[in-house]
């Protein structure tokens, strides 16, 4: 069946109090609202996107991902939500269901939409709706005799027993695209708002004989929207603890579901454990029986299996390799390798590097542009000295090279193979297999004279 979302997206957003970035771009899991929603509705097969914009549509059009398979329409003038579902009738395939939905209300499953369009015939239209005990704000949901939806009776337009009415209308609606036109011509903008509303596309069809079923939903945080800042917090929240719960679901032991934050794609083998006030940002990927220590940032970054990562570290675009350990208060970044059951303790650095297996920076060091091969020591305020002002420069360690404390290695150089450097030394040519670089002025003892 052929599905075409028609996603509206033309509002500026003044509730929203966040200066001239339209609503649907406004981040939510560091992404555009309105982007969640596309990568939902996207992830479905012969389905096809028509954007309805207005408010400064080119910045909505060049922030957004979207397929080929997009179509834009533009609403000059914004006279309401039925008149902005006409802009798209004009780019609907023939022979598609129509679903409509909104930019701001991001968390609608497919599961959710895919028993929508079930429901949806030549002669019926289906409409989600929801109980909630506080509906102020939303349309009523009027039923018939025959516990169709009769009609949608806005707030502003709602008697006091109306608005008593707890089923609400969550504004998606999917029908036919060759009625919707039709449908939509009959809508006219006889209400307080003098807009075209389209919850009246149901009392139009129920006219020319046409149902509306409606089809509640139990979990009405999937159709929660965001009109005010307050709301977009929530939606914030909702989002993170059903990403949480989804890990935990998942065999991943989390210790606080609403202490971690997912910004991205986070996927996680069972059996490991993440601690609170995580961040994960872009694509993350962790092993089984990973362990992650509170406050940790890791970005775009793999974790393999069984790897420890202590508290307050960053690591960002780079892998982390089985069993190894990172952390406390470690910075890991630039494509680094770690290969397996490698160290890097509190306050490493190691940026565009490779750490060879079974070695060590316990404390206090920085990698820049290098490569250590397998159980090399790196001694306590080690740095390389990768940059000479113009060039970044490599450093070769090799394998079971040990490194003195507060040794300054200067690239471009080789350490190679059993090599030794002495504490405090600044290193500045190749050393040789086996040998011991020494490079510090001789110590020399002065007496001082008494007063």
């Amino acid at each position: 069946m052929k599905v075409d979302f028609v996603v509206l997206a033309a509002g500026k957003g003044k509730r929203m109090g966040q200066g001239d970035l339209p609503k649907v771009l406004l981040p939510l899991a560091g992404r555009p609202i309105a982007q969640h929603l596309l990568d939902t509705v996207s992830s479905m097969k012969e389905s096809a996107v028509r954007m309805v914009v207005g408010y400064k549509a080119s910045q909505v059009r060049s922030s957004l991902k979207v397929k080929r398979n997009t179509k834009w329409a533009t609403q000059k003038n914004q006279l309401g939500t039925a008149h902005a579902v006409k802009q798209a009738v004009p780019y609907l395939r023939k022979g598609s269901v129509a679903v409509i939905l909104y930019g701001d209300v991001p968390l609608v499953s497919l599961k959710t939409l895919k028993s929508l369009i079930r429901v949806t015939t030549p002669k019926s239209i289906g409409v989600l709706t929801f109980q909630t005990e506080n509906p102020k704000g939303y349309g009523r949901i009027i039923r018939g005799d025959d516990k169709n939806i009769a009609a949608i009776v806005e707030e502003k337009d709602a008697s006091l027993a109306e608005k008593a009415i707890t089923e609400v209308n969550s504004g998606i609606i999917s029908v036919q695209s060759s009625i919707l036109g039709p449908l939509l011509d009959k809508i006219n903008n006889k209400n307080a708002a003098k807009e075209y509303y389209l919850t009246d596309i149901v009392s139009v069809a129920t006219k020319e004989g046409i149902s509306a079923i409606p089809l509640r939903l139990d979990n009405a945080n999937e159709l929660l929207g965001a009109n005010t800042p307050l709301e977009l917090h929530n939606l914030e929240r909702i989002y993170q603890e059903s990403q949480a719960n989804k890990l935990i679901e998942g065999g991943v032991n989390v210790a606080d579901a609403s202490r971690i934050d997912i910004r991205g794609a986070l996927m996680a083998g069972k059996g490991s454990f993440i601690d609170i006030n995580n961040i994960f940002e872009g694509d993350v990927e962790i092993g089984k029986a990973v362990k992650i220590g509170p406050n940790c940032f890791i970005k775009n970054s793999k974790i393999m299996e069984g790897a420890v990562i202590k508290p307050n570290t960053v690591i960002e675009d780079s892998i982390v390799g089985p069993n190894s350990k990172v952390g406390p208060f470690a910075r890991i970044r630039g494509g680094t390798k770690l290969d397996a059951s490698s160290e890097l303790g509190n306050f490493v650095e190691a940026n565009r590097s490779q750490v060879g297996a079974l070695t060590k920076a316990k404390h206090l060091a920085y990698l820049g542009d290098t490569t250590t091969g397998a159980s090399v020591n790196i001694g306590a305020g080690t740095i390389t000295c990768n940059y000479d002002g113009k060039n970044k420069n490599k450093t070769k360690i090799e394998d079971g090279v040990f490194v003195g404390s507060n040794t300054s290695i200067v690239a471009p150089i080789t350490l190679s193979e059993g090599s030794y450097t002495g504490a405090g030394s600044v290193i500045t040519k190749n050393v040789p297999k086996h040998s011991l670089a020494i490079g510090r002025a001789k110590q020399s003892n002065i007496k001082r004279k008494k007063n």
